[in-house]
């Protein structure tokens, strides 16, 4: 039977035609969305309880699928990609300023240090430092009114050069060891010593020296510029012909400076392959 054959303008019949048309496709399409919400989940992206292998970034379902959640921040974005950096340090050491004394020196300084890094793991370090102290003599005959000399100023100065390997590197910090070599300056006659000899009271003549260091750093950052630096060595002096041995120590800030090269950070190069 024609519902609409019973009105009687063609106009009006098909307008209620194509209104009939769309309410049936809107319904068709409002029970399809139904049907796959029930299925799979609401509008929002939750997993349904039947289906828990759903890999959904906003639960933190990832046992399926190919999300992964991003890293926790674990410090400054430090690539070690820029070649020079500069250290400051205050410096300790502990030395014995003469062949047959007993009583070793406390010795205190600054230290400046440069480093050329060729890529990621080796670089070339030039560092200066200078160490100020007292030492222990031998009794001694003054004139009066000294009668004796005790606890005489000295000093020393180095200046060293040579490589060093980057061992240990992550965002927050690095380790490097080093052995740098070159020649100290004692000066063992800075005190006023009322006409003795320095080695008459135990010291050695003021001389320069081979020297030489071994040691490593351990450096923190706090940014990709900035770090702090903890340096232990083994120092070796060879004052009057004769080795010493003393351990040395430093602390102060480092500073990272030069425009990044990336083909330096990224091919081998011909420096210790």
């Amino acid at each position: 039977m024609d519902v609409f054959g019973l009105l009687p303008r063609v106009k009006t019949r098909r307008m209620l035609e194509a209104f009939a048309c769309a309410m049936i496709l809107t319904f068709a399409v409002s029970a399809l969305a139904q049907s796959s919400s029930d299925n799979g989940g609401d509008a929002a992206g939750t997993p349904d309880s039947s289906n828990p292998g759903i890999n959904n970034p906003q639960t933190g379902t990832v046992s399926t699928g190919n999300y992964v959640p991003p890293a926790p921040p674990t410090g400054p974005d430090v690539y070690y990609d820029r070649p020079w950096e500069l250290y400051l340090g205050l410096t300790y050491t502990n030395f014995l300023a003469g062949p047959a004394l007993l009583q070793r020196s406390n010795m205190g300084g600054w230290e400046v240090q440069g480093s050329y890094w060729r890529n990621w793991h080796w670089g070339m370090m030039a560092d200066s430092r200078m160490y100020v102290g007292t030492s222990g003599v031998f009794p001694n005959g003054a004139p009066p009114p000294i009668a004796n000399i005790t606890g005489p100023r000295i000093m020393q100065y180095y200046f060293m050069a040579g490589p060093e390997y980057r061992a240990f590197r992550r965002n927050k910090a690095s380790a490097t060891v080093h052995a740098i070599f070159g020649n100290a300056y004692g000066i063992f006659d800075a005190a006023h010593l009322f006409g003795l000899d320095v080695q008459t009271i135990g010291l050695f003549a003021t001389q320069w020296t081979f020297s030489s260091a071994f040691g490593g750093t351990f450096d923190y950052n706090y940014t990709p510029h900035i770090a702090f630096r903890i340096q232990p060595e083994l120092l070796m002096t060879h004052y009057g012909g004769t080795m010493q041995q003393n351990f040395g120590f430093s602390v102060g800030p480092l500073i990272r400076l030069g425009k990044i090269n990336k083909k330096r950070y990224h091919k081998p190069t011909s420096w210790f392959r």
